[in-house]
């Protein structure tokens, strides 16, 4: 009863804290981590509008332009990318959504970049570079390709579709008639002595693709490299100025420099877009920090990520309301509730 009005002030303020800190609150603040929801074993949203992902809380990650190696982006074209995850407990599912105004998915023209995005994870232990990790710091990036995705929906994309009146009107061995297909008439082995990239197998010259994701591994600035093993699948789809890319594979591989995913634990994911019409390639790119991914345990039950984001957002409102109040009351006790006394003279 002896407390002066700004004793009583700190008192509330610190009351407010404990009871915030107890609850494990952090007003108007993101979760700390994405989580990686356990839906179920049949869950497998391989394509970006199955309603599945409409269970999977979303996160969303902010993106800083890539300034550290040359081919530096001066500025953002793409500030943040909003990420989900579910797993079945023996497949991982990543939904990246972004905004891009344009749809960039061909690389025909010397000027023409196309839209990307990629995941990175840590293989080795510890927390790796940023930019790939460094010479004791594998990483494993999964890199999905707007070009690629066009050539699986659409057929491989040549000079044709870009020029249709440019064609050449003889090829020895070439079967067909010209104008050629390729690589249709080009299967034949003498033909594909024209395509010496597809001949020697360089992983970027494939026109057969299964998937629009390489998957690649790295220690560092330069050390990008194709992996034999490619597992990972993805669809991406893009309408009324947004894309959708999915991103899915085994939790567990039987390969060295993937990314394992284990039930229960947590590990370091970050993010990378590239906005084609931006003039965006290679290192020229917005990326995020490193943030958690934990990946829920099966045994937590399917659908409880939505209840604990319910739980939390009822929570966070609850408490967003007491420290309304709070404020409100020790306004008036400083203020010394004038607003209910009556005026000593008018």
């Amino acid at each position: 009863l002896g407390l002066t009005r700004a004793r009583l002030a700190i008192l509330v303020f610190a009351l407010l804290a404990i009871m915030l800190a107890l609850q494990g609150v952090a007003l108007a603040a993101q979760p700390a981590q994405l989580t990686s929801g356990y839906l179920g074993k049949d869950a497998r949203p391989f394509d970006p509008s199955d309603p599945l992902w409409d269970r999977a809380p979303a996160f969303e990650v902010p993106l800083i332009p890539q300034s550290a190696v040359s081919p530096v982006l001066l500025q953002v074209s793409i500030s943040s990318v909003t990420v989900r995850s579910i797993h079945n407990d023996k497949e991982i599912f990543f939904l990246l959504e972004w905004k891009d105004d344009t749809r960039d998915v061909e690389t025909t023209r010397l000027d023409s970049f196309r839209d990307a995005a990629a995941i990175q994870f840590a293989v080795s232990e510890g927390l790796p570079n940023i930019c790939m990790g460094a010479p004791t710091q594998k990483t494993n990036l999964w890199h999905w390709k707007g070009d690629w995705q066009e050539d699986i929906d659409k057929g491989f994309q040549e000079l044709v579709q870009t020029y249709p009146n440019f064609w050449k009107d003889y090829y020895p061995f070439v079967v067909g008639e010209p104008p050629y297909q390729y690589p249709r008439d080009f299967s034949a082995g003498p033909a594909r002595a024209y395509s010496p990239g597809w001949v020697v197998g360089n992983p970027l010259s494939q026109p057969e693709r299964l998937s629009p994701i390489e998957d690649l591994s790295a220690m560092g600035f330069g050390t990008t490299t194709h992996k034999q093993i490619q597992p990972v699948a993805g669809k991406g789809v893009w309408s009324n100025g947004h894309w959708r890319v999915v991103f899915s594979r085994a939790m567990l591989v039987n390969d060295v420099d993937a990314a394992k995913f284990v039930a229960g634990t947590t590990f370091p994911t970050a993010f990378a877009v590239w906005n084609g019409s931006n003039q965006e390639v290679g290192a020229r790119k917005q990326l995020s920090t490193f943030i958690s991914v934990e990946v829920q345990s099966s045994t937590t039950g399917a659908g409880s990520v939505i209840d604990i984001i319910r739980t939390n957002e009822v929570l966070t409102y609850v408490f967003s309301l007491a420290f309304v109040l709070v404020i409100a009351v020790v306004g008036l006790a400083v203020t010394g509730f004038r607003i209910f006394k009556r005026p000593d003279s008018i």
